[in-house]
């Protein structure tokens, strides 16, 4: 472990605001970290590979040949967001700790860069859920309305997981859950927020064993997995304090935690497909750990001032579609297989030709959004409020 000697750390979250320090710690100026945008495209290509190797296999059974290949850990892809989360919270709010009225200004920078895109989305989803093949069980207005709201329910079955009308916006209700502890806690000096966002976190979580899965809200809210955003909230202090690791030590870290994910002590992979990875301890021992090791020692390692690889730009660009390719892949996956099946393209070609084409649709679909609806729409929402 070593720590940085030169001050300067060139950064770039993509539109974040910029920042500087003094006394030996990183000065950070306009805004990317290039291998966080890195990971956010892995996770953003895990949960996609995810989904559609969970597809396959509900499709053609768990007895077939698919269904007893070794699968990908999709569901990783949500723990690795989670700990970016919770690094970039802390990174692009440098400015705003200890500030009069900087809780309300950081909840209006998150609802701008969160809530139009999946307004959009869940609004377009309603036609599936309304003509789609399941149709739905529940009170249709409460499910979109607590959608919206980012409160946790069962709009999809009564009794069920309490998942939005979009599936995937469960993530999002636990972002909000965090940004909102984040808030209270940004009138404080970097170093004591951090602890004190954490100590909140961890209280959820203990008061999680008194609450029974009846009540959705509480239970949802007070799973293990909102610890991983505290893990990242950690590694921005350390990366903000200019705490760095060596070579070896980052690729040791890295090495342990992919061994860890596939070795998979917990099983945690074999419960992914057409099934739901309980957000308990368990997933943030066996999930959540190896994600935030990888983020530290992407972070912790990269050096100053150094530019990204050519070879790497293309995963940067897609770091920027990250969460336009996560909250609109589903559209894309039931295009493409409801177009497969129409043109009976199954009889010619084999699963992988299928979920090429799935990847190939949902990242152009992702950037054409991103182009055209994300980025102009949050540039001008924070040229209007923030």
């Amino acid at each position: 472990m070593k720590t940085a000697t030169t001050p300067q750390v060139a950064v770039s979250l993509q539109a974040l605001t910029g920042a500087q320090f003094s006394g030996g710690v990183a000065e950070v100026s306009s805004t990317t970290i290039p291998l966080v945008q890195v990971l956010r495209a892995v996770a953003a290509l895990l949960v996609l590979l995810g989904h559609i190797q969970s597809h396959a296999i509900v499709a053609a059974g768990a007895d077939t040949p698919i269904g007893q290949q070794s699968r990908l850990p999709g569901g990783l892809g949500v723990d690795l967001f989670f700990a970016i989360s919770g690094f970039i919270m802390v990174v692009s709010s440098v400015r705003l700790f200890e500030q009069p009225g900087a809780w309300r200004i950081f909840l209006l920078r998150r609802a701008v860069r969160l809530v139009p895109l999946y307004w959009l989305a869940t609004l377009a989803f309603l036609p599936v859920v309304l003509w789609g093949s399941r149709g739905h069980s529940v009170d249709l207005l409460a499910a979109l309305g607590t959608a919206l709201a980012f409160i946790p329910y069962h709009a999809l079955e009564p009794g069920g997981l309490a998942y939005p009308l979009l599936s995937l916006g469960w993530t999002l209700n636990y972002e909000v859950l965090f940004y909102v502890l984040f808030s209270a806690a940004i009138v404080l000096p970097m170093s004591r927020a951090v602890p004190v966002v954490t100590f909140g976190l961890l209280l959820l979580v203990l008061a999680g064993a008194w609450v029974e899965s009846t009540q959705t809200g509480l239970y949802f809210w007070t799973r293990p997995i909102v610890l991983e955003f505290a893990f990242g909230a950690f590694i921005a202090w350390m990366w903000i304090r200019n705490f760095r690791l060596t070579m070896p030590l980052s690729m040791l870290i890295l090495l342990a935690a992919v061994a860890l994910v596939v070795v998979d002590p917990w099983g945690l992979r074999a419960a992914t497909a057409g099934t739901s990875t309980p957000n308990d301890l368990v997933r943030v021992m066996g999930w959540g750990l190896p994600a935030a090791a990888v983020l530290a020692a992407a972070v912790l390692l990269e050096p100053s001032g150094r530019s990204t690889p050519r070879s790497l730009s293309p995963l940067v660009t897609l770091g920027d579609w990250s969460y336009a390719l996560y909250l609109t892949h589903t559209f894309a996956l039931i295009v493409v297989v409801n177009a497969w099946k129409l043109l009976e393209l199954q009889s010619v070609f084999g699963a992988l030709a299928l979920a090429v084409v799935q990847v190939a649709a949902a990242v152009i679909v992702a950037g054409l959004v991103y182009r055209w609806f994300e980025l102009p729409v949050t540039t001008a929402l924070r040229r209007r409020f923030c």
